[in-house]
């Protein structure tokens, strides 16, 4: 079988350092974080900064239908939208054609704030206070159902789930089903509104946050003084297209989707596995179908949370698949400037890494100080590097051991 070839012909972002690509690019080449003080809820017993969306207005619907989204589908919608207009998409497609347009978005908490808000409504006014949206604003695939009404898309639609490797997931998984003939365009990315004191008391209860009282100097990848890493919300989303259907319309085509590795490390539900082996795997898998050498990768949007385990796991696994190249590869960790977004994470990433392929630069790893010794990587450190690759890889880890990595090629007409 013959597989096609997938490209990327617009991206939207909203996000705590920018609510567009344009503004989040900015924001992450100048090397500014978006992460701050905790502003929707009273987090004084926490004591935990986080990458909050702020100024955010969704265009393009009315109020009533606005009132009807959850805060996360919100963020996807606004981050489809400008995806959309980038790669020229906004005429709904014929009845018969929709059917070869998707969506896989993915979320990995879903309408978390509804739940909070209609826990507290049964809890105080009893059963008949909680909304009838509740349902439909709750679950995690009103994101995609949402987006498909909202473009009249009627192919492929389900919204992958896999911790803080979702987004990743998302990308890869609709890149396959456009590769394999299945749809011609599809809507990719992540979404997450995730920013509750259950959600993280949870995670503060896991000893998994920063402590760092400065906000903007909390998030510290791959650095030997790193404590943790920032909860952050907002989307990212992608509009992947197969080449040929791309070139047909005259698309704008902003870089190839390459490879796509997954695995799971099938070790502990949070930790991931210490050798970094299913990373690894990932990684190979993706420069398998890629048919890449590992020295043709010239730089890595890395995971790079900020906690130790995950940061070292990362490290292993590029070296064992990179061997004595690892040197030459620079290294960027944007969760250092908007925290980690959870199912959109993986999005901003490959986002970054889309405009880093465009541009020539790689973004800086803000607040990298003091290197770890067993994170021996080229850590773009300071200010944008200029590097110039053909290739970039982009990785993810997730919760459940979930190890995604996607292969990014510079488009060249």
């Amino acid at each position: 079988m013959k597989f096609r070839r997938v490209v990327i012909t617009g991206m939207g972002a909203v996000s705590c350092a920018g609510n567009s690509v344009p503004a989040l690019w900015s924001s992450l080449v100048d090397g500014r974080s978006g992460i701050g003080e905790v502003t929707l809820f009273d987090a004084t017993d926490l004591g935990c900064p986080a990458g909050e969306v702020r100024d955010f207005k969704l265009a393009g619907v009315t109020p009533k239908e606005a009132r009807r989204m959850a805060r996360f589908v919100r963020f996807a919608v606004g981050a489809a939208d400008e995806a959309l207009d980038m790669a020229k998409l906004r005429k709904k497609p014929e009845a018969e054609a929709s059917y070869r347009y998707g969506v896989l978005v993915a979320s990995g908490s879903g309408g978390l704030d509804e739940y909070d808000g209609a826990a507290a409504a049964l809890c105080s006014r009893g059963v008949n206070a909680v909304s009838p949206f509740f349902i439909p604003k709750f679950i995690v695939n009103c994101v995609t159902g949402t987006l498909a009404a909202h473009c009249s898309w009627r192919g492929v639609n389900f919204c992958p789930a896999s911790a803080c490797s979702s987004g990743s997931h998302s990308i890869g998984e609709a890149a396959w089903i456009i590769r394999r003939g299945d749809a011609d365009v599809m809507l990719a990315g992540g979404a997450e509104a995730c920013l509750t004191k259950l959600m993280m008391s949870g995670f503060n209860s896991l000893t998994a946050l920063s402590r760092n009282p400065v906000p903007e100097r909390a998030c510290r990848p791959f650095d030997r003084d790193r404590d943790g890493f920032v909860m952050a919300e907002g989307a990212g989303v992608l509009v992947l297209e197969e080449l040929e259907h791309a070139l047909e319309r005259g698309a704008p085509i902003l870089a190839e989707v390459a490879g796509y590795g997954a695995s799971c490390d099938a070790y502990h539900m949070t930790a991931p596995a210490p050798d970094g082996a299913g990373m690894a795997q990932a990684l190979r898998t993706a420069l398998m179908h890629a048919g890449v050498a590992p020295e043709a990768v010239g730089a890595v949007s890395a995971h790079g949370t900020g906690t130790v385990a995950n940061d070292r796991c990362e490290t292993r696994a590029l070296r064992s698949v990179f061997g004595a190249h690892t040197s030459q590869l620079k290294v960027s960790a944007i969760k250092s400037m908007i925290g980690h977004a959870f199912a959109a994470a993986g999005a901003f990433a490959a986002i970054a890494a889309v405009r880093s392929l465009q541009s020539g630069l790689v973004p800086p790893t803000l607040n990298y100080e003091h290197p770890d010794p067993e994170c021996d990587l080229d850590v773009v450190a300071g200010q944008a590097a200029r590097v110039d690759p053909e290739y970039m890889m982009v990785n993810a880890l997730g919760f459940g051991g979930h190890n995604t990595a996607l292969l990014l090629k510079k488009w060249e007409d």
